[in-house]
């Protein structure tokens, strides 16, 4: 999960996504406020047609519903103040008046202050027991033989155990707030209060399906969907409860949904069943990407004509990343290809990238080959990396790398030879000279010698040099190596070998060999 990562070593892309998803929950938490105020309203409204007495216990619970919310969410949004402050030691609001966003923070990557504020001042463990008294609080709203299914519906249950990544229970405490990065904290924070508007939410449907269609007069019944979360992991199931508001809650349910878009107008697709107004919607999530999906409840209506209600919605999924890289080895060499992977807290066929220097091909969905010019070798480049958010283009973050020139192969007889005393016929049994790599640079980089000279000294007599224009010993050479005594030295020198995309060619280490 992205809010449990742990700093070991950071790297900016993953502080920023923790801004990003910060973001994406504070549009989300408005979006739940603003829908759960709309509801409020309606209640409000049907107060004034009905009359109170008939909404009367509805309208209370309700009321006692908002209050227990906004008290919880003003405690969270006060410890996430506190909690700036004793990290950042600044104040935690701009001068404007608006809270700090996750990405104006200085210290994302910090853990010790983190640590010290949630866990070793209590305020994590304060925290878990405000959530533990929010939930009863909410479930004392439901009627006894109901709050088993809302129990389920509203989560925000602390007191159950996690795993952690070895498979060791630990608390909920310790799961989200132990040794977890200052950005992840704050991000936390912010998810708990969308997870407590979903929870008032919820129950706040709850209390609306509690009252007749006879009695709560709706001008337009629609369908509601609640998600579990709007965020999504690639291998996680998306989950979600359907319900029709202002219902019988004993009254059962069809749902009929199919992914993709459009409204539906008559049963088609996938058929869930519900009791007492609420199906249960599980949809695999075998890839990333951007999904859609639509469908239609059915259910009687108090006349005892069948009545039909549509829906949509949709959700992204996003394949659990984290990043770990080696500071020193951020480097391009000039010249070639240079794969690299780009990836982000939104789906790779979003990502794009941009340089500063050279040029990039897309090899696959966060996949490049990198390619820089031999005139920026000393020089650096910054890989600028952008998400496509809706038409909009939203920097992701960047990295500065180091142009560096292809170091030189090695030159080797036989492809394998690299000089000491020889025999003839082993000498001969593989005549060429090779240009390698060797096993240290990773690359698949194919080196062709082109020419060199081979000189042989013979009892203390140098003989002239004897030239070769490709890879393999000349004619020439070889009766030389025939001819030659033992204790012969062939010096093999001005060695020149090439590679695509590199301009001219290399001269290479000499190999002195000794024949026996």
């Amino acid at each position: 999960m992205l809010t449990a990562l742990l700093a070991l070593n950071v790297s900016k892309d993953i502080l920023n996504a923790f801004a990003i998803v910060d973001e994406t929950l504070g549009r989300s938490n408005l979006i739940t406020v603003s829908k759960n105020n709309q509801d409020y309203a309606e209640l409000l409204r049907q107060k004034a047609i009905l009359g109170e007495d008939k909404v009367a216990r509805e309208f209370a619970k309700a009321m006692e519903l908002k209050e227990f919310s906004n008290e919880m969410v003003d405690f969270i949004e006060d410890l996430r103040r506190r909690y700036i402050e004793f990290v950042e030691g600044t104040p935690a609001v701009n001068s404007d008046g608006t809270p700090k966003s996750v990405a104006q923070l200085r210290f994302k990557d910090n853990i010790s202050k983190s640590t010290n504020f949630m866990i070793n001042e209590s305020n994590a463990f304060e925290l878990r027991d405000r959530l533990a008294k929010y939930r009863e609080q909410l479930l004392s709203l439901v009627n006894e033989s109901d709050r088993e299914a809302i129990s389920k519906t509203i989560g925000l249950n602390v007191n159950e155990t996690f795993e952690n990544a070895s498979g060791a229970s630990e608390s909920w405490v310790a799961h989200y707030f132990e040794g977890v990065i200052f950005a992840a904290g704050v991000t936390l924070l912010n998810k708990t209060i969308g997870e407590v508007r979903h929870a008032e939410s919820s129950v706040l449907k709850y209390v609306l399906s509690s009252i007749s269609r006879d009695d709560f007069k709706f001008s337009n019944v629609t369908g509601k969907v609640i998600p579990k979360s709007q965020l999504v992991f690639q291998g996680e199931p998306f989950e979600a409860e359907i319900i029709v508001a202002a219902y019988d809650d004993q009254q059962p349910i069809e749902v009929w949904w199919r992914m993709g878009t459009g409204a539906m107008t008559s049963p088609q697709g996938s058929l869930l069943r519900g009791d007492a107004g609420v199906a249960q919607l599980k949809i695999p999530t075998n890839q990333v990407g951007d999904f859609s999906f639509t469908g239609l409840i059915k259910m009687m209506g108090p006349d005892g004509v069948p009545r039909t209600f549509p829906f949509s919605n949709g959700f992204t999924v996003m394949a659990p990343t984290a990043t770990v890289a080696a500071d020193k080895m951020n480097v391009l060499y000039a010249g070639i290809d240079n794969p690299v992977s780009v990836s982000a807290s939104v789906p790779a066929e979003r990502i794009s990238i941009s340089l500063t220097g050279g040029s990039s091909a897309k090899t696959g969905p966060g996949k490049y080959n990198i390619t820089v010019p031999e005139s920026l070798v000393g020089q650096s480049i910054t890989v600028n990396i952008s998400a496509d958010m809706g038409g909009r283009q939203q920097a992701m973050g960047s990295n500065l790398f180091r142009i560096k020139r292809v170091p030189d192969p090695v030159a080797i007889l036989g492809g394998s030879f690299a000089g000491g005393k020889i025999g003839k016929a082993e000498l001969l049994a593989n005549p060429f000279v090779t240009a390698t790599m060797g096993t240290d640079f990773v690359y698949d980089l194919r080196w062709t010698v082109n020419s060199y000279q081979a000189t042989f000294i013979i009892k203390g007599i140098e003989d002239p040099p004897m030239t070769s224009n490709n890879r393999n010993f000349s004619d020439a050479i070889k009766s030389k190596i025939n001819s030659s005594p033992a204790g012969t030295v062939i010096y093999f020198s001005d060695i020149k070998a090439s590679t695509p995309g590199i301009p001219g060619s290399r001269t290479l280490n000499s190999i002195t060999v000794i024949l026996r």
